[in-house]
């Protein structure tokens, strides 16, 4: 019988956003520079959104242990002048999107479903499918911030100050996934519930890459 933490993770492997043509062709520097500049205005929305997903979830759980890891993740969000979605839009500067520009964009519906329904599953589902929820996000982290950030020197010329964003969460996100998967075993009830919560999340984040892929111009 295979552990929780092997069937999310097989979950994930089989939905991993680096399967996905953006990533593919990002990885392989064939991403054209439309569709990087899309993903920047695109991804900050999220980006911004998600203290409020771990906040919710601290609001409602009666485990000082989860609540204790929902705080030092949120910590790390936003803490300081070079807070996460900061280091994001100095990432965008880099793509040539002005930080005014990223902020003042629209989520497309792709972006906005993604974002409403990570803000539902964090105030309304059971505990553990919230954390599973969030880590079908963070639990692939690790592995993307690497390949973004060879890709990003590999084939973009970009240096380390330009995706510092990437490099903070090759290391953060690692101690922050380790972490949930204990607090998602603490929590879980039904290990069925919490992979098809996993799942669901993971298709929200591919169709999120659609959205971005699909950007006008380089369809």
């Amino acid at each position: 019988m295979p552990t929780l933490e092997a069937r999310i993770r097989t979950v994930l492997d089989q939905k991993s956003m680096l399967n996905h043509p953006f990533y593919q062709e990002w990885m392989r520097g064939s991403l054209e520079m439309d569709r990087l500049q899309e993903y920047a205005r695109q991804y900050y929305h999220f980006e911004l959104a998600f203290p409020r997903f771990l906040s919710a979830i601290h609001t409602r759980t009666e485990s000082p242990t989860i609540r204790q890891l929902l705080l030092d993740n949120l910590w790390d969000e936003e803490h300081g002048e070079r807070n996460h979605p900061a280091l994001w839009l100095e990432f965008a500067e880099a793509l040539g999107v002005p930080a005014a520009e990223v902020t003042n964009s629209t989520p497309n519906p792709e972006t906005e479903a993604m974002i409403d329904y990570y803000y539902d599953r964090s105030r309304n589902a059971p505990i553990g499918e919230a954390l599973a929820t969030l880590f079908a996000y963070e639990g692939q982290v690790p592995d993307l911030a690497w390949q973004q950030i060879k890709a990003l020197t590999e084939h973009y010329g970009f240096k380390p100050n330009q995706f510092e964003f990437f490099s903070v969460h090759l290391v953060a996100d690692v101690a922050h996934a380790g972490a949930e998967i204990g607090a998602i075993e603490e929590a879980s009830e039904d290990e069925e519930t919490i992979g098809a919560a996993a799942g669901r999340a993971c298709d929200y984040l591919l169709a999120f890459l659609d959205g971005c892929y699909a950007v006008a111009g380089v369809r």
